[in-house]
């Protein structure tokens, strides 16, 4: 248990720093942003109607016009009419930074005059791919960037609010005055005073926006320059709305749908190429309609409708990967006392733990946070694995020590049922010291010493050898454990290693011992013919049986190690097999079996015994009642 106490967190320890490697190199980060794009599928869609109406520029609007760019003379007049309908703001996503004939002239007084029009730039990434504002509007403030934030995966997951032009200024980007022109009109700003405690945060209503960092969520040092936060694709669960160009011009759209809304107009043409994997719905969507999911989620902000996603430091996802990390090696190393789980029971605990933590990161994202699911998910499948592979091992190990000790010297059943109940004999793989009440059984060649005189010595060991190999079998069959060879005997004993606890089970073991003797006389009839056969002496052997307490310990070094068990039962039962004081005739029975008044109790008459007195063996002071188990003779 100390060991045990001693390695989980070790184990621990180990799983979470080679998780967290695997999060600080970014391994993880594609699987946690799968993940927090799976929760953004499963988010619920806000009640509220979205105030952004997209008017898009189709393939079949471009089929219809016969170019593109669509002439300045049709896009002042898409904008004019979206004016002329009522809307709040509009917002032109198509970049006029050259001028398109015919109608130039008419689309720059346009934009010169209408307040209401908000035009776009693009920073690129080199000097070379700026594109410049509508020279109507340079001067203006109403140019904001259009430039997006792909991940690696090319998806669109962040969204700028404010960036450095590269010449030193900070400029907002298009969807942000967008959003801001909308919310002017309902007296709602950004705030001139920042919370005091994060004066670097921006206020928009009553929403405090906090800068998105290259470490949040799932995210493993992301570029965060500028001012970005998390796109929450709200508006893409209710999709807005959409107008074609044609329609439009047409006069076939109800200026209703347009009167008092946010309207963006742009390309949805795949021709044109501006398109992007979005993190819904499964497929890219144009740029127009992303910066309408930000205005749409900017808008919702300064009502106080949604909130930005929180997220926890990376102190505390550090700490939640620990925890699973603990409680994987809890689980892997099991309860203490009882064996460790078995496979399909590990196998659906680790599925529950792993269905809990999504359960729980899920909870949050509903509250509006973003807990990383990947690492700590990972931190408990390895935790689980490594410590199940350490407690296997050390069962390997405990199973091969319980086997070298029992498998030779006990049936198969008896190793397995040790085995089975081996958290009672084992403690830090050792063996327990044991108080047992049990049977034990000694047998002895008799005249072992006479004939060591005259036979060769590799003669006395077959013969010496063949009654062992007989006897031994015996203890194994009638479920004993053989606890010792010497020279010329052996030692068994029966109710070890499990205790015996019931009154029946102790006599069983009883009886089963001396059983056994009874089955080893029948036996040396044919070793006997056996023996004759290859000129070796015939085998007479004394047998000793005796029952009560006794301690069941290991004894010896690691190497070299035995099970056995002592005190004075072991002894009573030596000296009943070696007394002189109890007369046989080995030519008649060859075979002489005595047993203890303490064994007797126990064998419920089932056997012929023949009271033999009180003895007063060697060594002990107080008398034995001692009996003769009836064997059979010779001619049987």
């Amino acid at each position: 248990m100390r060991a045990a106490l001693l390695t989980t967190p070790i184990a621990a320890l180990l799983v979470f720093g080679v998780v967290m490697a695997l999060v600080r190199s970014g391994t993880l980060e594609a699987f946690e942003l799968a993940l927090y794009d799976r929760q953004l599928r499963l988010s619920p869609v806000p009640v509220q109607p979205s105030p952004v109406v997209l008017v898009l520029v189709s393939e079949r609007d471009i089929r219809e016009q016969g170019h593109w760019p669509i002439s300045d003379r049709t896009l002042a007049e898409a904008l004019q009419r979206i004016g002329s309908a009522g809307a709040r703001v509009i917002g032109l996503d198509i970049y006029r930074d050259l001028p398109v004939s015919p109608g130039s002239r008419a689309l720059d007084q346009l934009l010169r005059q209408d307040a209401r029009i908000v035009a776009v730039r693009n920073f690129g990434t080199l000097d070379q791919d700026r594109i410049p504002a509508p020279p109507a509007l340079r001067d203006s403030q109403r140019i904001g960037f259009n430039d997006l934030l792909p991940d690696e995966d090319d998806v669109v997951r962040r969204w700028l609010l404010y960036q450095d032009d590269g010449r030193g200024e900070v400029e907002p980007s298009f969807a942000l005055l967008v959003a801001l022109r909308a919310l002017a009109a309902e007296g709602i700003s950004l705030g001139p005073d920042p919370d005091p405690a994060h004066p670097d945060w921006l206020r928009l209503g009553p929403t405090r926006i906090r800068p998105f960092s290259g470490w949040d969520g799932g995210y493993a040092g992301v570029d965060d320059a500028g001012y970005q936060m998390l796109l929450d694709y709200a508006g893409a669960g209710r999709e807005l709305e959409r107008v074609r160009l044609g329609e439009l011009l047409r006069g076939e759209v109800d200026p209703a749908r347009l009167h008092d809304r946010v309207v963006l107009l742009g390309s949805s043409a795949e021709s044109v190429g501006d398109f992007f994997p979005a993190a819904v719905g499964g497929e890219a969507r144009a740029g127009v309609e992303l910066h309408g999911l930000a205005v749409d989620q900017l808008i919702r902000f300064g009502r106080g409708q949604a909130q930005p996603r929180w997220v926890w430091s990376p102190a505390q996802e550090a700490g939640l990967v620990l925890m699973f990390a603990l409680l994987g090696c809890a689980l892997g190393l099991g309860l203490p006392g009882r064996p460790a789980l078995s496979v399909p029971s590990l196998f659906a605990a680790v599925l529950v733990g792993a269905a809990a933590l999504w359960l729980g990161a899920t909870v949050a994202f509903r509250a509006g946070g973003w807990i990383p699911v990947a690492a700590p998910a990972l931190a408990w499948v390895g935790a689980v694995g490594v410590v199940t592979s350490w407690v296997s091992s050390r069962e390997r190990a405990a199973r091969d020590q319980l086997m070298q000790i029992f498998s030779r010297a006990g049936s198969p059943s008896v190793a397995a049922e040790i085995w089975r109940r081996r958290a009672e004999i084992f403690d830090e793989g050792r063996l327990r010291p044991q108080r047992l009440t049990a049977t034990v059984v000694f047998a002895d060649l008799r005249g072992y010493t006479a004939q060591s005189e005259k036979m060769d010595p590799e003669q006395l060991m077959e013969w010496s050898n063949a009654f062992m190999e007989l006897a031994a079998d015996h203890i194994r069959n009638f479920g004993g454990v053989v606890d010792d060879y010497f020279g010329d005997g052996i030692k068994a004993d029966f109710g070890v290693p499990v205790p015996r606890v019931q009154e029946s089970e102790i006599a069983e073991d009883a009886r089963r011992a001396v059983a056994c003797a009874l089955a080893l006389a029948r036996s040396l009839p044919e070793l006997n013919r056996r023996n004759r056969a290859r000129g070796l002496p015939e085998c007479s052997v004394k047998v000793g049986i005796h029952s009560g307490p006794v301690v069941a310990v290991g004894v010896g070094s690691t190497d070299r190690f035995k099970y056995t068990v002592v005190g004075d039962v072991p002894v009573a039962a030596q000296r009943l097999e070696s007394t002189t004081e109890v007369a046989h005739d080995y030519q008649v029975a060859p075979c002489r079996i005595l047993v203890s008044g303490q064994t007797a109790q126990h064998l419920g008459g089932r056997f012929p015994l023949v009271p033999v007195g009180s003895l007063t063996l060697r060594g002990r002071t107080e008398p034995l009642a001692v009996y003769r188990v009836e064997a059979p003779g010779g001619d049987e």
